[in-house]
Parts: C-alpha cells; sequence; structure tokens
C-alpha cells in the first residue's frame, strides 16, 4: 500500500498499513461461544476494550507523531555489501599496456555533456576539481577534468541492487588513469575501469545507509586522497528494512510491555512513518516521524497473543519479522461424571499460550481455597478432576495463572485465594471467575423424523419416552440426505416438550471428509441450513465423521485440513462448530484433530466433540444411564457429547447419548 504523503503531511497521522496487516491470532482465551456456568474466562476480560498506550519511563514525546511514541537515532554498523556487473552489460576491457582491474564492472564511451556558456569543464551537477597530480597522467583532454556520480534506485530493499553510474566528461587513453567507485562508509572498492569515459557497476548492500564517490586516479584498491586526484559528487544510497523488539513477550492482561520498532534509515529524511502495527487487532498502535527507532509503551486490558511488526510506510517500504507478545488469559471448563450429585468433577483450565518455558503456571482451586490435585508448568492446559460427595451443593472452581511460591513457602503473601490449604500461586497474572460444574443431559439421535405431530404425541418421540425416559435433547439432520431433514414439525414439537436439538450435518458421500475445501464446502451448506431452519447464531453444528469401513472407506483419510475447513466455515457464520467422530487417542479423528490443534489453538478452544467410543453393550434408560465417559483425543478439546449405545435396529430406533449441559444445544421456541 504506498503512502503518496509528503513531508508537509508529517502532522497529520498516517492511515496506512502493512500489507501483511491479516488477522492471524485469537485476541484471548475464551469459552467456547455459547457460555453457561460451567464454563468462565478470565475475570474481567474488557475484550473489546482498546490498548493503553504512554511514554516509556524517562522517554519524551516524539513531535508530530503518535500517542506515547519517543523516537530517538541509533547508528546502524555499515556492512559491506557484494559489487556484481550490471545485467545486461559485458566486463570492462583493460587498456593497452595495463592490467584488467580485478572488478566485476562495465564501461561504455558516454561522455559528460558540456554546458554552454560555463566555460570548458563547467558542470552544474559536478564542480570543477583539480587534480594535484600532474594532468598528463590522467591523460584527460582539456584544462579542466570532471566526473560525475549517480545511483539507481536510492532507497531499496536489502539483497536488491542499486546502479551507480560514474561518467567523466572525455575517455581514458593513458596507461596510469583509471575511472574507479568506492563505497565510503566501508572503503571497498566497488569498481575500476581503465578506458572508456564511463564506469557502472551494481551493487546489493545489507540494510542501511551506504555513500560513494567516484574518482579519476591512478589504479588503486583503496579510496585516494582527495587533493591528489578529481573526486566526483557524493551520492548516498540506503537499503531500507525494519525490525521490531519487545521488552516481554508474556506477560499478565493490564501489564505493560514496552514495544520498539527500528528502520534502517531514518524516516524524517524521506518522508516517511515509522509504525508500530498490531496485525491481530488490524490497527496501528503509534508511529513516530523522525529518527531510527519508535518506542511505546503497550498495556492490554484483556488476555490474548497480539502479533505486532514494525512498518515503514513509502515505496519501497519495509514490514519487521513479527512479534509475538502475550497477554496471559485463562478460562475453565467444569463438568461432572454422573447425573447424580456424588461423583467425579473434571476440571480443565486452558491458557492462551503454553506455559513451558516461561515462569508461569496454572492451578484450580475449589472454593474453599484447597489446590485441586497440583498445579500446571507445562504446556497450555491443566486437566485434573476430584470427588464430590452426595448430599450437598457441587461446589465452584476456579482457574489461575501465577508463578509457583518458593520452596518450604506454601502460603506465599499474594496468593490466587488468600485461604489456607494448598499451594497458593504468587505473582498473579490472570484467573477466572467461579465455576460450577455442568450437569449432565440425557439423549438420543436418529436417522428418522421423531415426530409428525407438533405436540410430539406419534412417532418415535413418545416411544422413547415410554422406553428410556424423556430426553433432554435430540439429535438430527439439518437437511435431505441418506436421512430427512428435521421438519418444521419436529421443530415445533420440541419447542411445546422443551426438548434441545443436536444439529447434525452429514453427505451422502460419507468419506467425503479429506482437505480443507471439503470440510468448508460442508460448512457453508450446513450454515444456510441452519439459517434456513431459523437456528440462531451461536449454537452447536455438528459435522458427521463416520469411521472408516465397509460403508465409509474414505473415512480413513480424515485429515487436519478437513477439520479447519469446518470451523472456519461455521465460525464464520457464527454458529460454534462440533465434530461427531472417534475420539479414542491414536483414533484417525483423533489424530486429525491434534494436528490442527497443535497449528491453530482456538479451534480445541472454541469448538465441541461428540465421541461416538466406547460404545456399549446393554439395556440403559435414563435413570441407568452410565456416568459420562468418553473416549478422549489425548490433546485439548470441549468432550461435551458421549454416543453411548448404538441402535442396531433397536425399538425404537435411536441411538442414546449424553452431552455435558455446556453444549449449546438449539431449543427452538
Amino acid at each position: 500500500m504506498s503512502n503518496q504523503l509528503s513531508i508537509a503531511g508529517l502532522a497529520a497521522a498516517p492511515e496506512v498499513a502493512p500489507p501483511a496487516a491479516q488477522h492471524s491470532g485469537s485476541a484471548a482465551a475464551v469459552c467456547p461461544a455459547a457460555q453457561s456456568d460451567s464454563c468462565s474466562a478470565s475475570a474481567d476480560p474488557a475484550v473489546d476494550a482498546p490498548p493503553q498506550l504512554s511514554l516509556p519511563a524517562g522517554a519524551s514525546q516524539c513531535p508530530s507523531s503518535g500517542p506515547g511514541a519517543a523516537c530517538s537515532t541509533v547508528g546502524v554498523a555499515p556492512q559491506a555489501g557484494l559489487a556484481s556487473l550490471p545485467d545486461g552489460k559485458e566486463a570492462c576491457g583493460a587498456s593497452v599496456g595495463q592490467p584488467l582491474l580485478d572488478t566485476p564492472a562495465a564501461c561504455s564511451d558516454a561522455v559528460l555533456p558540456v554546458i554552454v556558456g560555463g566555460g570548458l569543464g563547467t558542470s552544474a551537477a559536478s564542480p570543477l576539481v583539480s587534480p594535484s597530480v600532474p594532468v598528463a597522467s590522467l591523460q584527460i583532454s582539456g584544462s579542466a577534468q570532471r566526473l560525475q556520480l549517480s545511483a539507481s534506485p536510492t532507497t531499496l530493499r536489502p539483497g536488491q541492487s542499486s546502479l551507480l553510474t560514474a561518467t567523466a566528461n572525455a575517455g581514458l587513453s593513458g596507461i596510469n588513469s583509471a575511472i574507479e567507485i568506492f563505497d565510503q562508509t566501508t572503503g571497498s572498492l566497488l569498481a575500476a575501469c581503465a578506458q572508456a569515459s564511463q564506469c557502472l557497476v551494481a551493487y546489493q548492500a545489507p540494510a542501511g545507509a551506504h555513500t560513494f564517490a567516484a574518482f579519476l586516479t591512478p589504479p588503486t584498491q583503496s579510496i585516494p586522497q582527495t587533493n591528489q586526484v578529481v573526486i566526483s559528487n557524493p551520492v548516498t544510497v540506503g537499503w531500507l528494512d525494519s525490525h521490531i523488539s519487545a521488552s516481554d513477550v508474556i506477560v499478565g492482561a493490564g501489564r505493560q510491555v514496552t514495544v520498539t520498532a527500528t528502520s534502517t534509515l531514518d524516516v524524517a529524511t524521506s518522508g516517511r512513518w515509522l509504525e508500530i502495527y498490531d496485525l491481530t487487532a488490524k490497527a496501528k498502535l503509534t508511529y513516530c516521524s523522525r529518527g531510527t527507532a519508535c518506542t511505546v509503551t503497550v498495556k492490554q486490558p484483556a488476555g490474548g497473543v497480539h502479533e505486532i511488526v514494525g512498518y515503514v510506510t513509502g515505496q519501497p517500504e519495509a514490514v519487521s519479522a513479527p512479534i509475538y507478545v502475550t497477554w496471559l488469559g485463562v478460562s475453565l471448563a467444569a463438568n461432572t461424571t454422573s447425573q447424580k450429585t456424588a461423583g467425579y468433577v473434571y476440571l480443565t483450565a486452558t491458557a492462551n499460550a503454553d506455559l513451558t518455558n516461561t515462569p508461569w503456571a496454572m492451578a484450580i482451586y475449589d472454593d474453599q481455597g484447597r489446590l485441586v490435585d497440583h498445579a500446571c508448568k507445562t504446556g497450555a492446559t491443566c486437566s485434573v478432576h476430584t470427588w464430590v460427595n452426595g448430599g450437598g451443593t457441587v461446589p465452584t472452581y476456579t482457574a489461575a495463572i501465577g508463578a509457583l511460591p518458593p520452596t518450604g513457602s506454601p502460603g506465599a503473601p499474594g496468593a490466587v485465594l488468600p485461604k489456607p490449604g494448598g499451594t497458593q500461586l504468587v505473582d498473579v497474572q490472570a484467573h477466572t471467575a467461579a465455576v460450577r460444574p455442568a450437569r449432565t443431559l440425557w439423549g438420543v439421535d436418529s436417522c428418522k423424523s421423531f415426530t409428525a405431530d407438533s405436540a410430539g404425541a406419534s412417532g418415535l418421540y413418545p416411544q422413547v419416552l415410554a422406553t428410556y425416559g424423556k430426553p433432554d435433547f435430540w439429535g438430527r439432520y439439518l437437511t435431505d440426505t441418506v436421512c430427512p431433514g428435521i421438519s418444521a414439525t419436529e421443530t415445533a414439537a420440541a419447542a411445546h416438550n422443551h426438548m434441545g436439538i443436536l444439529p447434525i450435518y452429514n453427505d451422502y458421500d460419507c468419506s467425503a471428509v479429506v482437505g480443507y475445501a471439503a470440510g468448508k464446502g460442508y460448512a457453508d451448506a450446513a450454515t444456510a441450513a441452519a439459517k434456513g431452519l431459523g437456528i440462531p447464531t451461536g449454537r452447536a453444528l455438528a459435522i458427521d465423521i463416520e469411521p472408516p469401513g465397509a460403508a465409509c472407506p474414505g473415512a480413513a483419510g480424515v485429515d487436519s485440513g478437513f477439520i479447519e475447513g469446518w470451523y472456519d466455515g461455521v465460525m464464520a457464520a457464527r454458529y460454534v462448530p462440533a465434530y461427531y467422530g472417534n475420539g479414542t487417542a491414536g483414533s484417525e479423528f483423533a489424530s486429525a484433530w491434534c494436528t490442527i490443534v497443535a497449528l491453530v489453538p482456538e479451534v480445541a478452544r472454541d469448538s465441541y466433540l461428540w465421541s461416538f467410543e466406547p460404545s456399549l453393550l446393554g439395556s440403559y434408560t435414563k435413570a441407568t444411564a452410565p456416568d459420562f465417559a468418553p473416549q478422549q483425543t489425548g490433546c485439548a478439546g470441549n468432550m461435551a457429547a458421549w454416543q453411548y449405545e448404538l441402535s442396531a435396529g433397536s425399538d425404537p430406533d435411536v441411538d442414546t447419548d449424553e452431552a455435558m449441559s455446556g453444549l449449546p444445544l438449539w431449543y427452538p421456541s
């Protein structure tokens, strides 16, 4: 994106953005889209609050620059570049009796024009410089020697070449004269031409500014003394680059981080700006109108990972490699394993960053301030469980990120919950609100329609009611494929009986579950159908990923691309992605799931899993349903539903399921 503003416009804030300004990360660790009391994100998230910017300690506001911006000029240590023969040119040969000077130079017979009225040898662009060595030794005709140097382009990116051209006012004919071009910044000889009147060389250098000069001189490998030779005008060429750094890369929400962007060229000399840009938020943080360094202190009120770059506007522009600064956030999901009062409570805290190589750890506490099981120092998740006895209210739980106390001081000051019992974290960076574990819902799913009556008085619904018990939810298909799609009559019956619907999408070809395009295409079809049925956004839509076998041989190829495609498409329509598949660690689905979760952690955070394993044998009713115990994938994920028994043609012909109350079902009204 080109910046066409001139130096005169420096007082106005630039409205340019890096061309790579694409959202590449999630803003915060939060609960999946439909929140419940069984899941809580960091307390006081202030997700939509803008960052707070301030001047770094002891710094002054940079004139005509953005908020909190301090500017300075830091020198760049010069590094030698690489000279090469210009494209399409032939190497310059040696003159008679003089050995070839070993440089990649090209030469031509072009000469400087004579300016009428200026006298012999004068030039408006190159002042007359008289050599102190004998004129005859340089062998240029006329009473005055002139030499002019030009460069094109004068600003470019590292690794690109500028063409340096030195032109005299006459050709060389002696054995003791040459046109030589030097990099005065590093003292390097770039080109030497012992014949003709023009000498050309291409030069590329690392980032920074280099000043060049040409000399009419007896052949030499070092910069001649200027009082002994003819010297050209100086030319400066800048190789533009940008870098960025931060004082910290992982801190708690609301903590300060000082960010510095640098440019290898002073932006004031070219009417540019040096910006600090947040790619995650797609917003410029601040900018500086001068200098080579721009520094600002940033405080993010909410937890999140921010991808930040330094950006130098103009043509050419320069965008630094990004840095990733994490303002810590944590969420907590809590589920019970039984529909009864007593039973296990499974708790999973999820941070928005891997804590392995950081000072921080995660811990989960009950409402008495007691640590549940153990604190976690590695990874981005912390999963623990505890037993709750019957006869009382199930306690609430809180997750926190902080530092482990020094050995021998379990009750160190500054603990997350200053109550007795358990190891308390210190220097707390983030914590959640209190979470009460989700209760278990019981339900069924079917290929067939469950009723043809708006009150649910006929069909499968009254049969299930009489045989198993009243379902809390029913899984049904969104569209007509091998199973008929859910009807308006079924929707009305669900509303009449206060029953949730778990919408399922499948395709005629159950083997077609490979690749991003397939997953995204299914998501587009499913969300369109959901909108047509009047399903509100924020509700789960489950993709049916059957086990591989004779009916679905291609299901073994399910991959991370398919999972990501479904996730992207469903999220884009503001529904919640869910996946029906084999939740067993090492299975085809679980392996694909863990692959994408490692690459895109928000897939695990924002989605739900529905496992059809283990598949039990027996005869269960709602009252005798097993404790919630689906197979786990072995990596992060919200395992929220379990199809624990298949129908196998039973009467009534339904599969039986359990789900956590945090699963965002559709409750028609």
